[in-house]
């Protein structure tokens, strides 16, 4: 089965990038333990404004197990209105190793 890497490409305004973040932060605190993730980080692209967030998972079947208690970590925060456009979302089966 192959592994799967989720992506969010976040567009923050800039007075809510540093809230942002720190919902990252949470998000790979929320991570510990989750079963079948492999890697998860945030990167900031300071040029394009851009918030690149990725989770590398051992299966689709472990990404939907783990995203509802690695999500329930940011629920409570408002999101939508930190960002500036809506966020892309991208779930990518691994082709080559």
């Amino acid at each position: 089965m192959p592994r799967v890497l989720f992506h969010a490409v976040h567009h923050p305004h800039p007075q809510h990038l540093d809230a942002l973040l720190g919902a990252m932060r949470r998000l790979n605190e929320a991570a510990v333990g989750l079963e079948g993730l492999e890697e998860i980080g945030a990167f900031h692209d300071a040029e394009g404004g851009r918030v690149v967030a990725i989770s590398v998972w051992s299966s689709p079947e472990a990404l939907q197990a783990g995203s509802a208690r690695l999500f329930a970590g940011v629920a409570d925060l408002p999101l939508d209105r930190w960002e500036r456009r809506p966020r892309e979302l991208l779930t990518l089966p691994e082709v080559a190793r």
